[in-house]
């Protein structure tokens, strides 16, 4: 069997497999979440013992596809990649990379990062990476579109020679034109540690809904040299983020500002 047949044939293999697969077969999938306009990556690593047998592909479902798919107890998954063999040479929106790293005398890592250019809604749905040898390995990824994220105010001016305690509140604004069919996780870090509402007794997170606004507003009270750093809105993978400087007014005479940055 020469390269072309074989190719023919693994492709052959590639379709058969995306036909047996049904929707109570669905692997769990990681939320995602991506901004529109912007790039977005997925990865999937597989451990191996031969990099020339290695075979990953790349599938696509569509969430309406999925839904009309749902009702006749199938899905249908439309192929984009087989390793680094493009299934769908019209769409250039879809890149690929591979990355192989020795980890001992018998086996690999392989890596594939499947990367897709200025995402729009059309994108939403699950991706699903899969390795078909040694053993059938599944990684999947429900991808949703926002129109944005943000953090409110731009700008949040604290003396630090006031008495006591200070307080600040954040908003995190996730802008969805669905909002209301598609709850969203978002979270709060301040200098890589993760704040909640039982972080401890100075802090307090309240969520609110619009017609197509998620908004998680951040109430932290503290002293100030504590409070300094850099506050983290996150709705994964997107990070927003406003950094924090400590400056006297009796010393300088500048206040202390809260920028607002993208991460």
């Amino acid at each position: 069997m020469n390269s072309h047949q074989r190719l023919l044939f693994i492709i052959w293999l590639l379709f058969l497999s995306i036909d047996i697969i049904y929707a109570d077969r669905r692997p769990h999938a990681k939320r995602v979440t991506a901004e529109h306009g912007s790039d977005l990556s997925l990865s999937c690593t597989f451990q191996e013992e031969d990099s020339d047998k290695t075979l990953v592909q790349w599938l696509y479902q569509n969430f309406t596809e999925s839904n009309l798919s749902h009702r006749a107890h199938k899905t249908h998954w439309r192929p984009l990649f087989l390793n680094a063999q493009s299934l769908t040479p019209t769409e250039t929106r879809y890149s690929i990379q591979q990355k192989i790293q020795q980890i001992n005398d018998t086996s690999i890592a392989y890596s594939t990062i499947l990367t897709l250019s200025k995402v729009n809604e059309s994108d939403e749905g699950l991706y699903m990476c899969k390795s078909l040898s040694p053993k059938t390995i599944q990684m999947a990824y429900q991808v949703r579109v926002i129109q944005s994220l943000d953090i409110s105010p731009k700008e949040v001016l604290i003396s630090t020679d006031a008495i006591g305690q200070s307080s600040i509140s954040l908003n995190c604004i996730l802008t969805d034109s669905h909002i209301d069919q598609r709850p969203h996780d978002i979270h709060w870090w301040h200098n890589n540690k993760r704040l909640n509402a039982n972080s401890n007794r100075l802090t307090r997170i309240i969520k609110n809904f619009t017609q197509h606004q998620f908004i998680s507003t951040l109430f932290y009270t503290d002293e100030p040299a504590n409070m300094a750093g850099i506050y983290i809105c996150e709705s994964d993978p997107l990070r927003k983020y406003i950094s924090v400087e400590l400056k006297s007014n009796r010393s300088s005479g500048i206040n202390k500002k809260i920028n607002k940055e993208n991460f």
